[in-house]
């Protein structure tokens, strides 16, 4: 696709060259004689830089134009890759978020629960620490044997508490 400066320029310059052919005898042999200089060095290097700006604009650019696409392509799959992970990482904990917040919940909960618990204990506790109306020393003697449990000392604590009564 040529632009409106590009073909502008192309006419000018065919214009140019057809007046001078057409004029100028001068003109004429000028342009023979560049003929043979093509083949020379400089005429080399003058068409191998016009391969190469030529190679640059159509095969080259498109090249460029393919590695771009490619990178915006992998950027994408990656941030999709990111993206689709967060999501799967959040749905596989979601099960456990909840489990901990029902357990926080449930803490608060076990505490006045526990506390209920402890004050309905309360009065077990003072009767077994209780030493009111029963003398130990009313307890038979067990001679050699080890020190008495917890239960069987309000088990004898109860006995001589019945007994004074």
């Amino acid at each position: 696709d040529f632009d409106h400066e590009e073909q502008l320029s192309a006419l000018l310059c065919t214009g140019v060259t057809a007046l001078g052919w057409a004029t100028s005898p001068y003109f004429r042999c000028a342009n023979l004689l560049v003929v043979p200089k093509f083949l020379g060095k400089e005429g080399r290097l003058y068409v191998v830089s016009f391969v190469l700006a030529a190679i640059y604009s159509g095969p080259g650019a498109n090249l460029w134009y393919n590695l771009m696409e490619t990178k915006r392509s992998m950027d994408c799959v990656v941030e999709l890759q990111v993206n689709h992970t967060r999501l799967l990482w959040q749905a596989s904990t979601a099960p456990l978020h909840q489990v901990m917040e029902q357990l926080v919940r449930s803490a608060e909960t076990l505490n006045s629960d526990m506390q209920n618990v402890s004050r309905a204990f309360v009065d077990l506790n003072e009767q077994v620490a209780n030493e009111e109306g029963y003398d130990l020393r009313q307890r038979p003697d067990t001679g050699n044997q080890s020190a008495p449990s917890t239960q069987e000392i309000y088990e004898t604590k109860t006995k001589l508490r019945c007994k004074s009564e």
